[in-house]
């Protein structure tokens, strides 16, 4: 079951990414439409490249928040069972450590600028981090970022 779980999460991100290629694709061809002399006709055009978009960024809001919950899920009964199997006195200084600055504080920072989100990211594997960052940057519209992190 986990398996399946884990390959639906995974085929829900590529449909993201794969729906951010769309979006991206109409912005290009929403940019040609402006070039074109104001018409009834150009509005109308415009008008179905918004209404596309808008479809595609309500589906990939479905989809990250049903990657959220099957994450939430394995982690909550999942993850937490073969973590307690395997937890060892490092990860108990390492959570102690990570007290400090909680996820939040990560999400906040990784938002700014200020920390970047590469492989040395304390979050860089968590999906449901990744998810949440990605559902940030869909909602202020910034989808060359998102791009950026579907595709890392």
């Amino acid at each position: 079951m986990e398996k399946s779980l884990k390959n639906s999460v995974e085929i829900l991100k590529d449909k993201v990414r794969i729906n951010l290629e769309l979006i991206h694709q109409n912005e290009l061809q929403i940019k040609e439409i402006l070039k074109e002399p104001v018409s009834e006709i150009r509005s109308k055009k415009l008008e179905e490249k918004f209404k596309v978009n808008k479809r595609i960024l309500a589906e990939n809001n479905d989809c990250l928040k049903l990657q959220r919950e099957i994450n939430k899920y394995l982690e909550k009964y999942l993850y937490n069972f073969s973590k307690s199997v395997t937890e060892n006195s490092n990860n108990t200084i390492s959570e102690e450590n990570d007290k400090a600055i909680n996820r939040d504080d990560y999400m906040e920072l990784t938002i700014k600028g200020a920390i970047d989100f590469d492989n040395k990211h304390p979050y860089y594997h968590d999906e449901v981090f990744l998810s949440d960052l990605i559902s940030y940057f869909i909602s202020i519209e910034d989808y060359e970022t998102c791009s950026k992190l579907a595709n890392r």
